[in-house]
């Protein structure tokens, strides 16, 4: 006993050499920390709190607390606050004083839940299922726990979950829902397992326990033999002297009292290595009530009367509650019934003050809950109505973006508007202008080639009826009339067929005929007209050349191609006309040795800019033509070409498809 009172002289002088080493620290940590940037020092000041409080230095620690939540909200760190509100929620559950801890768990969850910190909110509701369970509210404590289980199976932390649902067993096997109870240790278990926890010993003995409550004993030994073989390998202090307390139960259960106390001794040897008064005093209880059974009554005075003084220290009245009632007990058991009787006195007015203090301290923290849940609602309110601003200036910002994209579509809309009316505009006055200039042309042509032939024609029919000229001036002038009458009759058809083109009107009625036959009926036609010239026309067309196209279209180019070699063919030229057939198609040649087309005009034979050229004789021309020659071709599927060196003559071949398929 000398040997126990020795060690516990030195325990004590070492961690009060370590309480003097943190308080430092903590004083050093006030001084320095002053803007958020020194949180670090908020987060260290937590963990120097966290040893003051199993170093059992209550009221420094809960100082510092104060001191440092009030640095902590100075310097706006929201975490910080919530740590030391959890620190000291930790300090008056030590001591018991539960309401108290609520409100603090309380104060941590609504900073935690300010910067959403889902780990603190987890830990928090793991915290206040633990002080629920020890004021009796199984409910509140589950509710608390599955609260804390969704918040770590958000962050996938299997480790703390398995605490959890161990926490989740506890509350079950308090209220003897022992199947329930065992449902999620075994759930833990499993979870721990997969881990690799080092806590796995801890659930065993829980486990153990329910087993106990079952009176299934021999489950219960098998279950904290393996409980003491993992605690003794991870040095679990803590755990081993649960397993031994666990086993002293078993014990005392059989009546192997001496067993039961061997076992309650070395839990309390071995609790006396971990800084948990509470475990240290129930043990002593438990021993004080081997000695009753054994009859060592002094023994058991002893243990009773240190377990009542510690519990005083403790403040902790479920322990002595427990201390009195054992107390009782004992004089019951040495027939002193009159001390028995004061002891239970004793225990009835402190649970009824106590049931008082716990039914004030209810209202007050229901009280305190609701204010802080105004609180809560008032800065929900804010938020919400800021919110709402926000979104009605969205909206706004809306509203106006719209009407800007309207009026500017609105403004496209019309600005193209206005350029599709320009354009249009600039359309009809450059069709109305080319129709003025095909009107102009006609008017020229009409005013003036027409009328100079019809004209010519007309004198020399008043020269004949007013008998100016014989008859047989006039035979001779036949050939000449003839002529004349020819050119205004070409005139006409190419004028009818140009003003056609220009109106989109001219089409093809194509069909299969022989192309020689036009060309002997317009070598005929033109025979006199090459004769005056002396002009020789060949034409090498003999058998038949079947084509597919329109056949009045081929007449007028055939006409207009053989009058044009005429006209710019000098007297003892040649025109020659013949034939190549290629696969599908039929090339009609008219050349000529006559006095051939510059490049410079060449370029623009085809086009719709008026080509006018005199012929050999000074034969006058319209510039109409070739242009309509050129279209008609086109008309039935051909082509029209031409090839010409200046002085040496022309070569124009008209390609015509032979049947409707090709």
């Amino acid at each position: 006993m000398k040997h126990t009172y020795y060690y516990l002289t030195i325990l004590l002088l070492f961690t009060s050499s370590i309480g003097l080493s943190q308080q430092k620290k903590l004083d050093s940590i006030i001084q320095v920390t002053k803007t958020i940037s020194d949180s670090l020092n908020i987060n260290l000041a937590a963990d120097l709190i966290y040893e003051l409080n199993l170093n059992e230095e209550f009221e420094e620690g809960l100082k510092y607390c104060d001191s440092i939540i009030k640095i902590s909200k100075e310097i706006k760190y929201d975490k910080g606050v919530g740590q030391i509100h959890n620190e000291k929620a930790a300090i008056y559950n030590h001591t018991d004083d539960l309401y108290e801890a609520l409100k603090c768990f309380d104060q941590a969850a609504l900073y935690y839940g300010r910067i959403n910190y889902t780990r603190g909110l987890a830990i928090i509701q793991n915290n206040k299922a633990v002080i629920e369970q020890r004021l009796g509210n199984p409910e509140k404590s589950i509710t608390h726990l599955l609260e804390a289980n969704q918040y770590y199976e958000k962050l996938k932390d299997s480790a703390s979950l398995s605490t959890t649902i161990n926490n989740i067993g506890n509350v079950y096997g308090d209220i003897n829902e022992l199947e329930s109870a065992k449902k999620y240790y075994y759930q833990s278990l499993a979870l721990k397992r997969n881990t690799d926890s080092k806590t796995i010993g801890s659930t065993l003995n829980n486990l153990a326990l329910i087993y106990i409550k079952e009176k299934k004993l021999d489950s219960a030994l098998v279950l904290l033999n393996e409980s003491l073989k993992i605690n003794k390998k991870e040095n679990d202090s803590h755990g081993i002297a649960e397993a031994y307390s666990a086993l002293g139960r078993i014990s005392f259960i059989k009546q192997e009292y001496q067993q039961a106390k061997k076992y309650y001794e070395s839990a309390l040897f071995i609790g006396g290595k971990v800084a948990y008064k509470e475990r240290l005093i129930r043990t002593k209880l438990s021993l004080g009530e081997v000695a009753i059974k054994t009859k060592k009554f002094q023994d058991a005075e002893s243990y009773i009367s240190a377990a009542t003084s510690e519990s005083q220290k403790l403040n902790s009245t479920p322990l002595l509650l427990n201390c009195y009632d054992l107390s009782s007990a004992l004089d019951s058991a040495q027939g002193k019934y009159q001390d028995a009787y004061r002891w239970q006195k004793k225990y009835n007015n402190l649970f009824n003050a106590h049931t008082l203090k716990e039914t004030s301290q209810k209202i007050e923290l229901v009280k305190r809950r609701v204010e802080d849940e105004k609180k809560q609602q008032i800065i929900l309110d804010k938020q919400k109505r800021s919110e709402q601003l926000a979104k009605e200036e969205l909206f706004k910002q809306k509203i106006y973006t719209y009407v800007a994209i309207a009026a500017f579509v609105v403004a496209f809309i019309f600005i193209i508007g206005i350029v599709k009316s320009r354009l249009e505009r600039a359309k009809y006055i450059k069709e109305l202008n080319e129709s003025n200039q095909v009107k102009n042309k006609l008017f020229s042509i009409v005013s003036h080639d027409l009328k100079n032939e019809i004209h010519g024609l007309d004198n020399t029919l008043n020269l004949l009826r007013d008998d100016v000229i014989s008859e047989n001036e006039f035979k001779e002038i036949i050939p000449l009339l003839s002529n004349s009458a020819h050119q205004t009759s070409l005139l006409l058809t190419n004028l009818l067929n140009w003003s056609k083109s220009q109106m989109n009107e001219l089409k093809a009625n194509p069909s299969t005929f022989d192309f020689s036959e036009i060309i002997r009926e317009k070598i005929i036609f033109f025979s006199s007209k090459a004769s005056q010239k002396e002009i020789k026309i060949i034409n090498d067309l003999k058998d038949t050349t079947q084509v597919y196209a329109d056949k009045d279209m081929c007449t007028i180019v055939t006409q207009n191609l053989i009058a044009n070699a005429i006209k710019f063919c000098n007297p003892r030229d040649t025109i020659t006309l013949f034939k190549k057939e290629e696969n599908n198609v039929v090339k009609i040649y008219f050349n000529d040795t006559g006095i051939g087309i510059s490049e410079e005009n060449l370029k623009k034979i085809f086009s719709e800019e008026t080509l006018t050229t005199k012929g050999t004789n000074n034969e006058a021309g319209t510039g109409l033509g070739l242009n309509i020659c050129k279209e008609l071709i086109t008309l039935n599927k051909g082509n029209l070409t031409v090839e010409s060196t200046l002085g040496k003559g022309s070569s124009f071949c008209i390609t015509l498809p032979k049947t409707l398929n090709s």
